[in-house]
Parts: C-alpha cells; structure tokens; sequence
C-alpha cells in the first residue's frame, strides 16, 4: 500500500482546517482574524497553527506602524479593540486621547496642547514626559530653567503666552522702589538692566545710554543726578547737575562774569577742581610774560566776558608814565608791539629799520633825542638838512652857504660821518680829469661859489689865454676853446694840429 508522505499530510490538514475557518465564518461564527486580507503564512507556519516552540510570529515592523517602545509589551487587543486591524489609526493622540483628556498637571487640554503626543512624551512610557522648551520660540536659559512651569503659565494658559519679561515680572517691575521703576518712566525691557540669571543685583550698563560714565560721574550715587527717582528725561548737559557750583564760585565770580555754561571748557569730568581752563584755547593765546600774570591783572572785577585783546588796554598806565621816551607827547601808537615784545615791557625792541627812515652808519650810535627832540617822534622829518642845519651853515671851507650848496648832504658826505666829505666831482656835469684832479676847490670856485660855476675852459683860463704872446691868442683871435691846443694834462706844452685846421700842413 502506498504512504503518502508526512509533509504532503501536514500540508493537506493546514489547507483543510482554513477551509472550516472559511466555512465558520461564513456561518456568521466570528473570527479573531476579523476581515485580514493577509496571507496565513504572514503569521503562522507549516509546522503548526499554534506550536508553542515555535509560536507564530506576524512582523508587525511590515505594517506602517513599526512597534517601539513599551508597544512592544502591549497587547494587541489595547490597539486593536473588538479584534479591529484594518483602518486602525497609527497617531499617538488616537490611542492615548484619553490620558491627553485627563491629564491637568498640566491640563492639556484647557493648554490647547498640540495633539502630537511625542512633543513632549516617548515611545518607552508616558510618564515622565520630555518636553523641550528649547524647540519652541521661547528657550530657556538662566533662572528660566529652574522655574516651575506654572509660575509663567498660569491657570495652566500654555498657547499665545507672551513671551516678553514685563508680562511675567510686572508685580515685580511695580514694586521696586529703589529705584521706582514706574515713577521713573522705565522702559519695560527688563533686560536693559536685568539678566536672565537673576533679577537681582541689575547690570544696568549707562554706557549704553547717550551718556556714558566716565571719570568721576562712574562713581557717584546715582540719585545724585536722578534726584526724587526721575531717570527718563534727565538732562546731559554739564550745567543742568552743577549749577550750584557754577553761582557758588567766587574766584572767580563766574555768574558775574557770565562764563559759558559749557563746564567742560575749564573743568574735567575727572575732578570739578583745579579747573584746567586752557586760555590758549581762546582767540587770546598766552605766550611770554602773559602765561605767569595773574587773571586778575587783565580780569580786573572778575570781569572775563569782553575783555579786550589789545596791549594798550591793559598797558595804558605803563603808556602813560613812560617819559624816556615821553609816549603820550610823541603820540606814539597804541599798538605795543611795535617796540615792546610779549617776554618784557623793559627793554623795548624798537626796530627803527621797519619805519620809513632805517638807521645806517652812524645813526645806529646816535641818541634818539638827537634826532627826536623834546621827545618828539611822530612827524620827525627823514631829510638829512632838517637834522644838520647847524652842520650845514657852520661849514666855511667850503661855504656851505655861499656856495648855495645843495641840501642835500648825501651829495658829499655819507652816514658814516660828516667829515671828510667824499664830493665825487664826477657825478656833477663836469667831471675832473687830468691837472683838474690836483686843482684847489677855490681855484675854480672863487670867494666859495659853487653854484652855477662855469663849465667850459676859458672862464676859468681867461688869464692864461690874454697874456699868452706866443701866439697872441688875443690878436689872433683864437678860439675860445682852449681844447684845440691844450689837454687837461698841462697848460704847456700846446697841441695845436695844424691838420685839423682849414689849412694842413
């Protein structure tokens, strides 16, 4: 008799026990499979339907919704309620509505909690759950992160909080007093002062504001400046804090004085005093002697405003007494500086080479009195005859007066001195050359005349051209131009060339 084979048997009672599982079902006997449209073979084995060493092993990996966590451990009919497989929902919120429903600490709910569980909860358990804060607009960082999630949301309000500091620390922003933020007109950004560390000590930085501390200012009080607790709106100018110190001070009087209210100009932020008013910063720089006088000596009154610049304003009295030269009687300019320098008034450096009449040669050496007499100096004429007059008339050899000389003395003498003269005949229209060179001034200039002294040879040679017989020049009739015969060089011998007549030789 034939056998038929132990594996073509096993596989004839699988067919045939999934044909009474089709037969039952379609007598209305319910199946746990529901409508499965999977094959056996997804679940179960040819080795058995149910075979405790080898029990079935569906993949629920092969689904959409791959099982993680404590899914794992959950049975499937916690899922699959009423043996349901087809259309089973794979989101968290399907599942878990009850626990998000039930859930008031916080209350997820009334927080208008989003509905994707994993936000905040895992796959491994639903307690505790992991909400990060920092995958929100709103990360926490400082004290924020110690803070009990109920002291910012409030009557579990969890959607559209406010997210600026003045919403949560408004009690806190109201009650201060030292300094009164309201009162004051804070602005609400808290963290123009605070951090988020800590609310208190503040860091408020006033180098951030338009007026940064410097020098003294980094330590003072700061109602000192921010009188009743006032911030918004204080002044920044200087005069505004120290006005007292302005109308307080004396020496000097800067109220009478009416010193600019720019502080700065004179003080430092470093230290209200020594003042360090630099005057060579004004249209008035002191140089020379100025930078040891005392204000007072030019401030007279505590007097600033206005004070004028010129010397003679300050200098009138010195002006005024200074008799060698007498100042005021020579008129002499108000502009100091013409012969007195900024180092002395004493002595002066009066340069007389810038004037219209430079002194050379022995003028150098000469009394200013000698020329400036009775200390006169404005109008003191610059020709030589005005100032040697005397010289000039006194003069007899020769005759300065006779001769009808000229005045101007440069024409002789030089400003090295008066004497010896040194009259270049040459310069005149008769120039002397040859025996002229030796003559005596009055053999030409009889009795001391100079003026209008005869230029040609025979005024002066008239004698020698009458009494000469050999040739009678008389009778000859000669001309009177001695030079036809004669030279400069001597009377005699003649030259007379015949050649040059209308008769040659």
């Amino acid at each position: 008799m034939y056998k038929l084979p132990l594996q073509v048997i096993r596989h004839s009672i699988f067919f045939c026990l999934l044909f009474f599982i089709g037969l039952h079902t379609a007598f209305g006997q319910k199946s746990p499979h529901g409508p499965l449209k999977i094959a056996c073979t997804d679940c179960h084995t040819t080795d058995s339907w149910k075979n405790l060493a080898k029990p079935m092993k569906f993949n629920h990996g092969k689904t959409g919704f791959a099982l993680q966590g404590s899914h794992n451990a959950v049975q499937c009919v916690q899922c699959h309620v009423n043996n349901r497989f087809i259309g089973t929902e794979n989101n968290c919120f399907s599942c878990h509505q009850k626990d998000f429903v039930r859930t008031v600490f916080p209350n997820h709910q009334a927080g208008k909690f989003s509905h994707d569980c994993l936000t905040c909860h895992t796959t491994a358990s639903w307690k505790p759950s992991t909400f990060q804060h920092s995958k929100t607009n709103f990360q926490l960082t400082g004290a924020h992160t110690s803070v009990e999630c109920a002291s910012c949301h409030t009557n579990n309000r969890f959607a559209g909080l406010s997210m600026d500091c003045f919403s949560c620390h408004q009690k806190t922003f109201v009650q201060v007093r030292s300094p009164n933020h309201q009162a004051a007109g804070f602005p609400h950004d808290c963290l123009n002062c605070h951090t988020i560390n800590s609310w208190q000590p503040s860091t408020f930085d006033h180098n951030k504001t338009s007026f940064a501390l410097v020098g003294a200012h980094a330590v003072v009080e700061c109602a000192s400046c921010h009188a009743g607790g006032r911030f918004a709106g204080t002044a920044t100018d200087c005069f505004t804090c120290h006005q007292t110190s302005f109308s307080k001070t004396t020496n000097p009087n800067h109220v009478q004085s009416h010193f600019s209210h720019d502080c700065l100009t004179c003080h430092t932020m470093v230290s209200y005093k020594p003042a360090k008013f630099d005057h060579n910063k004004t249209n008035f720089p002191l140089v020379g002697a100025h930078q040891t006088v005392q204000c007072v000596t030019c401030h007279a009154n505590g007097v600033f405003t206005g004070t004028p610049m010129d010397c003679f304003s300050c200098h009138q009295v010195e002006f005024a007494k200074t008799t060698n030269p007498n100042h005021a009687q020579s008129q002499f300019s108000h502009d100091c500086l013409t012969c007195h320098t900024v180092m002395t008034w004493k002595p002066s450096i009066f340069d007389h080479n810038k004037t219209n009449f430079q002194l050379a040669g022995a003028h150098r050496t000469t009394q200013c009195a000698s020329c400036h007499a009775n200390g006169k100096f404005t109008g003191t004429p610059t020709d030589c005859y005005t100032c040697h007059q005397t010289d000039f008339t006194k003069t007899t050899n020769p005759n300065h007066v006779t001769g009808n000389f000229d005045h101007n003395c440069i024409t002789c003498h030089t400003v090295i001195a008066w004497q010896p003269s040194t009259f270049d005949h040459n310069k005149t229209t008769f120039p002397l050359v040859g025996i002229h060179k030796t003559v005596q001034c009055a053999s030409c200039h009889v009795n001391g005349k100079f003026a209008g002294t005869p230029t040609d040879c025979y005024s002066c040679h008239q004698t020698d051209f009458t009494k000469t017989t050999n040739p009678n020049h008389v009778t000859g009739n000669f001309d009177h131009n001695c030079l036809t015969c004669h030279t400069t060089t001597a009377w005699q011998p003649a030259t007379f060339d015949h050649n040059k007549s209308n008769f040659p030789l």
